[in-house]
């Protein structure tokens, strides 16, 4: 829920098409603009963007580990996920090998939000596993990835995983609630954590389905569709926060969890909450 009194700010703008973003350990949030190959930063010291990276690495989505190590999965090549210490040379950057998905229950997983295709095992109905894990440098964090992530599958001559299509990552601990949206399938499901990065006991959640979501500290799931829809832990629509562009994705971050950052195409825009995010 919007805090009383808060109003949506708009931070910054001029953009292609911003997505992609993540929160490192200090709650300022790091997007990226992949027209460009651009990875950005908005300080909540300074409240100011600026550039973080602008080699051609095509960077699409981020990540961070609990050491501040920044994580980008790339279009180039095929499963191509890198790490970089922010305001570090392009000579620190670090090629992360995918290794075999094992159970790994003191560490993050990090997965696709949205733009989902719920692809099931013929056999058992169950969701096809992903076999893969990127390994954060500090070994903390993996990013869970399927087969045609790391092959570089392509459909019509676009790379198809969801690791790339998807407007944004989200991490989540073993056992954890953790929910993805599909704006064609106008679903958002929610599924457990297990401690190998997959994915069980996957449920409808609400009939709404969009670019982006977010959960926060009392369990409700804000949905980017249009609008951003918040809904309650029982799947109750609660609140609609409107913005001026259409947003693409959503992160809780800030010193406290409280400022809701919201990638919307041409600009970032923010708005302050009531209970931190998860």
């Amino acid at each position: 829920m919007v805090e009383p009194g808060a109003k949506l700010q708009k931070l910054a703008g001029g953009f292609f098409n911003i997505s992609g973003g993540a929160v490192d350990p200090a709650g300022d949030f790091y997007f990226v603009d992949a027209r460009w190959q651009r990875i950005h930063k908005w300080s909540e010291a300074t409240r100011q963007a600026s550039t973080v990276r602008d080699e051609p690495l095509d960077p699409v989505n981020l990540a961070f580990d609990r050491a501040g190590n920044l994580m980008v999965v790339s279009y180039a090549g095929n499963g191509t996920v890198y790490a970089l210490k922010p305001g570090s040379s392009l000579g620190e950057l670090q090629v992360i090998a995918p290794v075999d998905a094992a159970p790994r229950p003191d560490m993050t997983a990090v997965r696709a939000v949205g733009d989902w295709r719920l692809v099931r095992e013929a056999s058992t109905g169950l969701p096809v596993a992903r076999p893969f894990h990127y390994v954060s440098p500090d070994g903390t964090t993996v990013i869970s990835a399927g087969r045609d992530f790391v092959t570089g599958a392509s459909s019509w001559g676009v790379k198809s995983a969801d690791l790339l299509r998807a407007f944004g990552l989200a991490p989540a601990k073993p056992g954890d609630a953790f929910y993805f949206t599909s704006e064609s399938e106008v679903t958002t499901w929610r599924g457990t954590m297990g401690p190998d990065g997959n994915l069980t006991d996957i449920k409808v959640f609400v009939q709404q389905g969009g670019e982006g979501v977010a959960v926060d500290r009392s369990g409700r799931v804000l949905v980017a569709a249009g609008q951003i829809y918040v809904y309650s832990p029982e799947g109750q629509l609660v609140e609609t926060i409107e913005t001026p562009e259409r947003p693409t994705q959503i992160v809780f971050g800030g010193k406290d969890g409280r400022t809701l950052f919201i990638c919307a195409r041409s600009s970032l825009y923010t708005v302050r909450m009531k209970t931190p995010g998860r």
